[in-house]
């Protein structure tokens, strides 16, 4: 009668705790963490262009003919421009989270822009930075 007993109590137990990792969760959190299309995109773009260096590498060591290499490059540029194409068109539709992309994206690279000049060693730090990367002497502001 124990054993039975406990047999039931494991599986109830087991259930509970199984049974959230295979409920389809639809609240906002689970939303934002999978993967939309553009971010499918901005890796298949990153494989593509990934790819494209590769050729040329083996172009540059001798690994192709030139009549290989320019139809092969011809083929990837195609494939690079239509996913940039695809690209590009979501980000062109009124998508909430493309336009905080492109925000986030200008942000980034308007802060990478901005340096501090350290007074010690006159080396050029990001301005997010409060320390010299160089000597570690505290910026000024």
């Amino acid at each position: 009668m124990i054993y039975l007993f406990c047999g039931i109590l494991g599986g109830a137990v087991l259930s509970a705790i199984c049974l959230p990792l295979f409920k389809k969760d639809d609240t906002l959190e689970s939303a934002i963490i999978e993967e939309t299309e553009w971010d499918l995109l901005q890796r298949k773009k990153e494989v593509v262009l990934g790819n494209i260096q590769d050729l040329d590498f083996e172009y540059k060591c001798g690994k192709l003919s030139a009549e290989d290499y320019q139809k092969i490059r011809a083929e990837m540029g195609a494939e690079a421009a239509l996913v940039l194409q695809e690209i590009e068109n979501i980000e062109a539709e009124a998508d909430l989270d493309a336009l905080i992309r492109r925000e986030l994206t200008a942000r980034k690279s308007k802060s990478a822009l901005q340096t501090t000049i350290c007074s010690t060693c006159g080396a050029s730090n990001p301005s997010t930075n409060k320390f010299c990367a160089e000597c570690g002497a505290k910026l000024k502001r």
